[in-house]
């Protein structure tokens, strides 16, 4: 089971690396992407270790140099001074959450699980995109301006749809890997 789990941790891993080359949408500082179903989905899939694990792998990657992320420079460490590097980070305790509270229960247990996955990530993309914009780039912002920004237009726009996505297709995963 064991190695089972390690190589959907790893395509996993490489979803989120291609998912993170896609075109996006959406111009602006936190721009729409498909990333963040495979984040809540592979708490649902894999549990939470595992989860975290192939988030981390994606973060590493991206670090060590791949153009696996969305937006230039697509990699690298000069990528921890964008301000939108929080949203990654939280992809790692986002997935770790959903995995923790659903632990392969039932349907509402998945809905709670994305919802406190999306918590979690916007919690450490807001709070690091107000440190990035307020100390680093010396831009006078408010909390209410990072909200707006980096939270409003998304959450209502996209997010919870990419999250019902995520535990539809989350689910059915399950679902089909018991049944086999």
């Amino acid at each position: 089971m064991k190695t089972r789990k390690l190589a959907m941790t790893s395509v996993m891993a490489a979803l989120m690396c291609l998912a993170g080359m896609l075109l996006h949408w959406s111009p602006g500082l936190v721009p729409f992407s498909i990333l963040p179903v495979f984040v809540l989905m592979s708490g649902i899939i894999l549990g939470a270790e595992y989860a975290a694990m192939a988030m981390l792998v994606y973060l590493v990657l991206g670090l060590f140099g791949l153009p696996v992320f969305s937006t230039a420079p697509y990699g690298g460490l000069g990528y921890i001074l964008k301000p939108t590097f929080g949203f990654l980070l939280g992809y790692v305790a986002a997935a770790y959450i959903v995995g923790r509270v659903y632990r392969e229960g039932s349907l509402w247990r998945a809905i709670a699980g994305v919802l406190a996955g999306l918590f979690t990530l916007y919690l450490f993309g807001l709070i690091y995109l107000y440190i990035i914009l307020h100390w680093v780039l010396h831009r006078p912002t408010s909390v209410a301006g990072v909200l707006m920004i980096g939270f409003v237009p998304l959450l209502f726009l996209g997010d919870l749809i990419k999250a019902g996505i995520a535990v539809w297709i989350g689910q059915e995963v399950v679902r089909r890997r018991q049944d086999t």
